[in-house]
């Protein structure tokens, strides 16, 4: 058998306000849905995040709709989780995916938990934990597939019930099994990782596939643990990933790995950052002349269809007063040479007389961010790793807005100080 392993679609996302953003997350959407018709997939794992708010908009749930209906009159079923994007409000026990789920174009997985115990039944009417499909011709072998959605700072303790649960079924028929998780595991991105490799490993040996979602960074683990990421472009952090889309994965019962997994890239509107470091740049003009000198060069070797998001980042210590920087004329400069979408020019510059820097343009998280970061740097403890401090601090925020335990605040605090420390000692 033959599948495809997606995530983090983000269907929805109107990114910098752009209808071209929101058409291209539709676009790359219903590329992965005509993949898996090309490569003739079985079946389709979705490990959370289809769309990129619990407010799904009417043109984004359409496009999911024209999706599956291709894949449901293929006989490719689509077996999914829900991520943190998608869930439902607290107070709600229907999310949109139970909606699609409850149409027949999806089967959302997801054990039921009563009295700290796992239950591990298998998909009908009313949801459940699990989906088998026949592996061979002869139907007496199953592949089966379990789902996890989303628990933040839970997923510790819903995979030690879980892996109870598992280790108690009868698996005699079963010849290749899958667990798909949003979750990002710990250590592979600062402030991301709430699922540690002991909690899944406790299901090595019962389990062949973990399909995560969840992080954007593609990674795979062991030849067991794999994550495609984001197959369009959620943030400009992700241009250090180019190999980002989708695996395809060939099951080979008896194999070592049993699987054949290709991590395949998908098509998306291209994104280019540009750091320019103006330490040396004594005038405006020398920082004018560097900007159109790495913009033009770079321009001239690039194909530029579609339009590309540019984002040029200025860095270092500013040697003359800030004011005389004229930064809608640096946009011009990236504008002239590339034509692009979007053109993001960021002031990141350290002024000799320190103050917190705003921009008409920036966001809400953006402000937040680097407010929080310029104050941090005001403490020679914490200035070398202020961006970090700054990310982490948020992380907490969060954390506590979600509605996490104290306890787990104080952990990643404590795993957040263990990580960074502080040149001058305890803070």
């Amino acid at each position: 058998m033959r599948f495809m392993h997606i995530a983090d679609v983000h269907l929805g996302y109107q990114q910098y306000g752009l209808k071209e953003r929101f058409n291209d997350f539709s676009r790359t959407f219903l590329q992965l849905i005509e993949e898996a018709l090309a490569k003739r997939v079985d079946f389709v794992l979705l490990a959370g995040d289809l769309f990129e708010k619990r407010t799904v908009d009417p043109l984004a749930m359409r496009v999911a709709i024209q999706g599956f209906t291709e894949l449901h009159a293929a006989g490719i079923p689509v077996l999914a989780i829900e991520g943190n994007h998608e869930k439902a409000y607290y107070h709600e026990q229907y999310s949109w995916m139970d909606f699609l789920d409850g149409l027949g174009y999806i089967r959302l997985l997801n054990p039921t938990f009563e009295e700290g115990q796992a239950i591990l039944t298998p998909h009908g009417d009313e949801g459940g934990a699990y989906v088998d499909l026949p592996l061979n011709a002869a139907g007496d072998a199953l592949l089966r597939v379990y789902g996890l959605k989303y628990y933040g700072a839970s997923i510790g303790k819903a995979m030690e019930m879980f892996a109870e649960a598992l280790a108690a079924m009868d698996h005699s028929q079963v010849q290749y099994a899958i667990l798909m998780l949003h979750a990002g595991l710990e250590g592979q991105m600062a402030h991301t990782g709430r699922l540690r490799y002991d909690d899944v490993a406790l299901v090595r040996g019962m389990i062949d596939y973990v399909a995560l979602g969840h992080i954007h960074k593609p990674y795979e683990l062991e030849d067991w643990l794999y994550n495609p990421g984001s197959p369009e472009t959620n943030s400009m952090e992700e241009v250090k990933w180019p190999e980002r889309g989708y695996y395809l994965v060939d099951i080979r019962p008896g194999g070592d790995p049993p699987h054949a997994a290709e991590l395949i890239s998908t098509q998306r509107r291209p994104f280019y950052r540009f750091p320019v470091k103006v330490d040396t740049l004594e005038t405006p003009n020398a920082v004018y002349d560097a900007v159109q000198k790495l913009t033009v060069v770079r321009a001239r070797d690039v194909k530029r269809a579609p339009a590309p998001v540019v984002e040029l980042r200025l860095g270092g210590v500013l040697p003359f007063n800030r004011y005389d920087l004229d930064v809608n004329h640096i946009q011009t400069l990236v504008d002239d040479a590339w034509k692009p979408l979007v053109t993001r020019v960021k002031n990141d510059t350290t002024p000799l007389a320190f103050e917190v820097r705003v921009e008409e343009e920036t966001s809400r998280p953006e402000l937040e961010r680097a407010i929080v970061r310029d104050l941090l740097a005001r403490d020679a403890r914490y200035r070398p790793e202020a961006k970090a401090w700054a990310d982490g601090a948020l992380f907490l925020k969060r954390m506590v807005l979600e509605g996490d335990t104290p306890e787990a605040v104080i952990a990643h605090l404590r795993q957040l100080r263990a990580e960074l420390g502080t040149a001058g000692g305890e803070g």
